[in-house]
């Protein structure tokens, strides 16, 4: 007599086992990524101080490429600020097509970012010479949601640098 292959013996699956571990691997792999991802207003918060640095070095290099004053104008009431040439005429943005005023109110990207404090010598305006160097150092800071950002200016070299801090 033929031993005849039972009914079940042609099923693949996974076993339980098997499926509470692959469970328990997602559930450990989860629990270490999600708190290291951050909120979307410290995202934005990152980005709009990325985007001042880069601003800030745009207006230096413009400075030096035309042997000219530059200056980037902060305007802390209206949570704005713009660059200009040494006369305060409005530089152009080449991919804005229009004057380079970044108002971070009406911004998309940037909504929820506020300019809280600006201090170079005592002024909210920035000056960097022919050579690319400030007349004075000094200090921005931007916050979203609890998340600040100081980004510095250092006098003399005109070095820029951003940081972290509490208490903004």
């Amino acid at each position: 007599m033929m031993n005849r292959p039972s009914q079940f013996d042609d099923r693949v699956g996974f076993t339980l086992v098997e499926l509470m571990v692959v469970v328990i691997v997602i559930a450990i792999a989860a629990a270490l990524v999600v708190p290291q991802m951050s909120s979307s207003q410290e995202i934005t918060a990152q980005a709009a101080a990325r985007m001042l640095i880069s601003d800030l070095t745009y207006a230096q290099n413009e400075a030096v490429a035309n042997q000219a004053e530059r200056k980037v104008i902060f305007d802390t009431a209206n949570n704005t600020y713009q660059l200009t040439d040494g006369d305060d005429t409005p530089l152009t943005s080449p991919w804005q097509g229009g004057s380079y005023v970044v108002d971070l109110d009406n911004s998309n990207r940037y909504s929820g970012v506020t300019l809280d404090g600006v201090d170079f010598g005592g002024g909210q305006t920035l000056v960097f010479d022919g050579l690319g160097s400030p007349d004075n150092g000094g200090t921005v800071e931007l916050s979203a949601d609890g998340r600040s950002y100081r980004v510095t200016v250092t006098p003399f070299t005109g070095r820029i640098t951003v940081e972290s801090f509490t208490g903004g």
